[in-house]
């Protein structure tokens, strides 16, 4: 019986270790993309409108004022500069632009001029500010046809204030 007992302990040990012996290790590939930090301190986002119609102005004529509300979606004070993105326009190189009227002193400022700034939204994510913009054609002459649907793109160019 101690014969066999010994006989089946080596065998036993053998079969084991021939399962050891015949595991195998392996690898893998990990793979991450990994980000750097974005830092929201520095944001400068702003909405402005799609299409302002400014209405119906005639040679010699001042047209109405018209509110139009600028939002800042990022994360720093900005200056804002509209900017004819086409100059020499003869039409629009006349446009005009007021902050929040306070009182009649406050400044009017002709385009190429202007510039206004908005304050870093709050925790909502937007802070919201409006300007007076409106075509002073009065010294205008020589527009012999009518323009209608005359357009022109304005750049509301956005910089972190200084």
């Amino acid at each position: 019986m101690k014969k066999e007992l010994i006989f089946l302990l080596v065998f036993i040990v053998g079969v084991f270790s021939f399962y050891v012996s015949a595991m195998q290790n392996e690898s893998a590939i990990v793979e991450a993309n990994v980000f750097a930090v974005f830092s929201p301190e520095d944001l400068v986002s702003i909405e402005v409108p799609d299409y302002i119609f400014l209405g119906n102005v005639s040679e010699g004529e001042v047209g109405d004022k018209i509110r139009v509300y600028v939002n800042n979606t990022g994360s720093v004070d900005v200056t804002i500069t509209p900017e004819l993105k086409n100059s020499g326009d003869d039409v629009f190189e006349n446009l005009y632009f007021q902050n929040r009227q306070s009182g009649n002193n406050s400044v009017i400022y002709i385009i190429g001029d202007y510039s206004f700034d908005i304050a870093k939204p709050s925790s909502s994510g937007v802070r919201s500010e409006y300007f007076w913009m409106w075509l002073d054609l009065s010294e205008v002459n020589g527009i012999t046809e009518d323009r209608i649907g005359e357009d022109e793109e304005i750049i509301f160019v956005a910089l972190p204030k200084s």
